[in-house]
């Protein structure tokens, strides 16, 4: 759903002096393209490059012609970001280095200016793919439903899931006491900590619930006392169950939260990350585990600005009332 992007930092430079801007207008979590922090801190290589090419002289009319553009693309390019760790020495062959990252770690795609003689790598694009709209490389694949089943789902959030430092599940009506909510998060977190394509296994997670769920209209007032007590009913089930699907040294935060009284009522089902969101209509439980079924639902990348209030909302606990947590829910896998 969101893909990561290696990008020449040189295409960048060159870029700003012909005022280009149409590439950059592209990559963005509007447009499902992330930019990769290859290598680590590629922003301050990047302006490295910009400086070199105009022999450090900032007094130039080219460079001041260009500068305008370059802030600006720099701006849109690192606003949000796929970090990796990766170093490469400052006079390291970019190109190079970013196949040698593509074969340990894969990017989606490697933007350069240049392709390697008599090899055929899919995987390295140069500007000119943006008049081919066969390439799926660029012109990414349209969004479907999805089968609501532990497999599938995860699935569709692994492209997301294996770029993601911080991920937030929210999902009010998570259950730990049910088997199918338990498949989902098992397949979840196996992409999360088990795969060959996660960039890295140090990570912040958190599981969001709701009380309400255990709450019906016709049981009258849900008194403070009560939440607390399904509260403490989830949060004995979460550690009972739950440390099974995580890795040993992982810790995840468990929430238990309730409507609040001003605010969003607790509904909507989120998977959200530092590197996007997805809105999950239908809950993250998987129907397999409970009945034969052909039930689809339609898991949706974020625009930046919902993906922005939502991270405020559950990233920073912002605008949500909080009956239990954080509890920590320490791995025993």
């Amino acid at each position: 759903m969101i893909f990561e992007y290696a990008l020449d930092p040189k295409l960048i430079v060159e870029w700003a002096i012909s005022g280009t801007g149409r590439y950059v207008g592209q990559i963005g979590m509007d447009h499902r393209r992330l930019l990769s922090d290859f290598p680590k801190g590629w922003k301050e290589r990047t302006v490295g490059e910009f400086y070199e090419r105009f022999g450090y002289d900032d007094s130039s009319v080219e460079f001041q012609n260009a500068q305008p553009n370059f802030e600006a693309y720099l701006q849109l390019l690192t606003d949000y970001t796929v970090c990796r760790s990766a170093e490469i020495r400052s006079d390291a062959d970019w190109f190079r280095a970013a196949i040698d990252e593509h074969n340990k770690h894969p990017f989606y795609a490697i933007m350069s200016k240049e392709r390697v003689d008599g090899e055929q790598l899919d995987f390295v694009i140069t500007p000119e793919v943006i008049d081919d709209v066969r390439n799926q490389k660029w012109y990414l694949p349209t969004i479907k439903s999805s089968r609501k089943s532990a497999v599938e789902i995860a699935d569709v959030l692994a492209p997301m899931l294996t770029m993601a430092r911080q991920i937030v599940l929210v999902d009010p009506y998570f259950d730990p006491d049910k088997e199918r909510f338990l498949t989902s998060f098992a397949e979840m977190m196996r992409r999360v900590f088990f795969s060959e394509l996660a960039i890295t296994r140090s990570l912040r997670i958190v599981l969001m619930t709701g009380v309400e769920q255990k709450h019906q209209a016709r049981d009258g007032v849900f008194t403070p006392e009560q939440k607390r007590r399904v509260a403490d009913d989830l949060r004995v089930k979460a550690e009972r169950v739950l440390p099974a699907f995580l890795p040993k040294g992982v810790v995840m935060d468990f929430y238990c939260l309730t409507n609040p009284e001003r605010g969003d009522p607790l509904h909507n089902r989120f998977v959200l990350t530092d590197v996007g969101g997805v809105i999950v209509p239908y809950g993250l439980d998987d129907y397999d585990s409970v009945k034969a079924h052909d039930a689809k639902d339609d898991l949706q990348p974020m625009h930046k600005g919902i993906y922005e209030g939502r991270w405020i909302q559950y990233g920073e606990r912002k605008g949500i009332d909080v009956v239990l947590g954080p509890v920590p829910i320490a791995g025993a896998a």
